[in-house]
């Protein structure tokens, strides 16, 4: 599934049916299923509300430990608003405008498949003030360790261009299976106010 510049693979059931919830990310969002040769679908969605909302992407092929962490309004890890693939959130969650959660996108069962995890802050509704820190983290696993692995962000807020920036990097020597590598850099953190 390609949505602009997103990526992520997607398994049919034996109908050839699939069911996604995806973030948009933009107003005239454009989704193209690519079959592979010359089979595929396009579908196109007018999203007015998107900017309501700041999504921050990652995406990665493959199993690289990575994953998007946002820890809301100085809390730290484990706290309530510390927001990642582990402690997710309903998209619900967004209702009084509050908090975030995330999106994990893409087939886990395959060892090649293109996965995403997007973040989504209802910047819009101005419910809360302060920062949302944003960043990437690699786990270094045993299959990985001593590898390179490659990911992209992909940064949307509300009156801004589209922000893109890609990751190439070797993670440490298997002495370090289990340790995180933090990457501050990759996407740029909220600063919110209430309204």
């Amino acid at each position: 599934i390609h949505h602009q510049g997103m990526m992520f693979s997607a398994v049919t059931d034996a109908d050839g049916v699939v069911s996604l919830s995806v973030p948009a990310l933009s107003a005239a969002a454009v989704f193209i299923a690519d079959m592979g040769g010359e089979d595929g679908a396009v579908a196109v969605v007018t999203v007015p509300d998107i900017a309501m909302y700041d999504r921050a992407v990652l995406q990665w092929r493959g199993k690289t430990g990575l994953e998007i962490h946002a820890r809301e309004f100085g809390a730290g890890y484990a706290d309530e608003g510390h927001v990642w693939s582990g402690a997710a959130r309903d998209p619900d969650a967004i209702a009084d405008g509050a908090g975030g959660f995330v999106t994990r996108l893409g087939d886990t069962g395959g060892d090649a498949g293109l996965r995403a995890e997007v973040y989504t802050f209802p910047t819009g509704m101005g419910a809360a003030s302060g920062e949302v820190d944003l960043t990437v983290e690699a786990e270094v696993l045993a299959e990985t360790c001593g590898t390179d692995i490659a990911a992209q962000t992909i940064q949307v807020s509300p009156g801004s261009a589209p922000r893109a920036l890609d990751l190439t990097m070797t993670l440490p020597d298997c002495d370090a299976v289990g340790e995180f590598l933090v990457l501050n850099n990759m996407l740029t953190d909220l600063t919110l106010a209430a309204r």
